[in-house]
């Protein structure tokens, strides 16, 4: 006898509003003028903003707890592989395509990216699950951010002959280097934001997911006040971490991933009680919809932006400015203030897709990826 699935909109909702989010970063009007929250830390540090992927990755691991709930009988469950394989491919192929538009150089196309590091996290992660039990998945999130840190600090960085957390040279941008050669993010720096030695702790990150997908399964497991308190510990213990390992987004340091994951694990709670129990459901419905279809309106927004920018109009008959601009410039003139425009046409921006995708939700329109 399986367990039967159970639908939390909570889920939808975190997830709906962690894309919202990442739409609104993505997405300035003018990116001279942006707010230090909407930017992602250089470095070492956080914002605002560094929150959004990991905690994307973080949903990652619920959804595929409560798509998949542990059975008494597991040989009765249909082998996830064929459309697990499919689905991950599906994304690291849409990260490439999104990377590549509209010209598609070869020879340039960076290969990692936000898609393609969904895809990886998630068949580790769900390959994990599909293998071991509750205490094994703690032990494996224990092994991946004690061996990080360990690798970041006593391991030396090829050509410099000890360990360093530099920005120009590290472990990160000489595995980037030695294996993507040319086919990294390589505006002001030697790594990318979605490297390959980086990509390890986030497995980390979605196996918090799975734990917290398991509780919401367990109707009679911890309490809500429990689970938030084990949040706000791993919280305070990224905190503490960070003064000898420090908070970096871009590495996803062992520290990071406590400090971030521990902020997932509390809006999952307050979601889940406010929403799911208290049925406090008022104003959610447009961010619920975009949650539903998550990953459809994330590339639909990085492909619409690049659209507005690529498509040219005349201007004062001097020559052509590209469509995000001209209307920028409208809404400028009448803002008259160059960060609350940028930022409004941010919202702008979100609240166009969540209009359509509040559409799609009434239709029952679902794009699976």
């Amino acid at each position: 006898m399986t367990t039967v699935k159970k639908r939390f909109v909570s889920v939808d909702y975190l997830r709906g509003f962690t894309v919202a989010f990442m739409i609104v970063a993505n997405n300035p009007g003018n990116t001279s003028c942006v707010y230090s929250n909407l930017i992602h830390a250089r470095w070492h540090g956080w914002t605002l903003v560094d929150f959004i992927f990991p905690i994307f990755l973080y949903i990652v691991g619920i959804s595929i707890a409560l798509a998949r709930p542990r059975a008494t009988t597991p040989q009765t469950q249909a082998n996830p592989w064929p459309k697990a394989l499919k689905r991950a491919a599906l994304l690291f192929l849409l990260g490439l395509f999104i990377n590549g538009f509209p010209y598609f150089h070869l020879d340039t196309l960076r290969i990692p990216g936000v898609l393609q590091r969904i895809a990886v996290v998630y068949l580790a992660t769900l390959w994990l699950y599909l293998h071991l039990g509750r205490k094994g998945l703690a032990g494996v999130v224990a092994c991946i951010l004690i061996g990080y840190w360990m690798l970041w600090t006593y391991v030396p960085v090829p050509g410099l002959g000890f360990p360093t957390f530099d920005f120009e040279y590290n472990l990160e941008s000489w595995l980037d280097q030695m294996l993507m050669r040319g086919h990294i993010w390589e505006y002001d720096t030697s790594w990318d934001p979605e490297g390959i030695l980086s990509t390890v702790p986030c497995i980390a990150l979605a196996l918090f997911g799975v734990l917290s997908g398991e509780w919401l399964n367990n109707e009679r497991g911890m309490r809500p006040w429990a689970v938030f308190a084990i949040g706000l510990l791993l919280h305070l213990g990224g905190l503490a971490w960070n003064a000898s390992f420090p908070i970096n987004k871009i590495i996803t340091t062992s520290s990071f991933v406590l400090f971030a994951g521990g902020v997932g694990i509390m809006l999952l709670v307050l979601c889940h009680v406010l929403i799911d129990r208290l049925q406090l459901k008022w104003g959610t419905y447009p961010v619920i919809s975009l949650g539903k279809n998550a990953l459809f309106f994330f590339i639909f927004s990085e492909l619409l932006s690049d659209v507005l920018y690529l498509a040219k109009l005349p201007w004062r008959g001097v020559g052509k400015m590209s469509l995000h601009n001209w209307l920028f410039d409208i809404l400028y003139r009448l803002v008259r203030e160059c960060f609350m425009a940028s930022v409004i046409w941010s919202l702008a921006f979100v609240v166009l897709l969540s209009i359509i995708a509040t559409i799609m939700n009434r239709k029952g329109l679902i794009v699976r990826l």
